[in-house]
């Protein structure tokens, strides 16, 4: 598959899952599962830019797996918020204890 080729069919896949993430958002009830679903779709989505319009698939090792490393801290900070989201808002609360 040609580059270009490449991109656009990376190009409709990520506009697939927005459109999915949108749809969800839209019409699922909150739910833990739910917020794993999003996560996912977070992580794939990021990985696929990073690797495809970042072109950082060449780059070297060690700035490619450090991006990596944060576009997957992302969908897993989604994921422990949704699991301690009362705690965090206490710890970061201006109220008085």
């Amino acid at each position: 598959m040609t580059n270009r080729k490449r991109l656009n069919a990376s190009w409709l896949f990520l506009m697939g899952l927005t459109l999915s993430g949108a749809l969800m958002g839209e019409y699922a009830h909150p739910g833990f599962w739910v917020t794993v679903s999003v996560a996912f779709i977070t992580a794939i989505k990021g990985r696929l830019i990073i690797d495809e319009f970042m072109e950082l698939g060449d780059a070297s090792p060690a700035i490619r797996r450090t991006v990596r490393l944060f576009g997957l801290l992302v969908p897993s900070l989604m994921i422990l918020t949704w699991l301690f989201g009362n705690q965090l808002a206490r710890w970061t609360s201006l109220a008085t204890f």
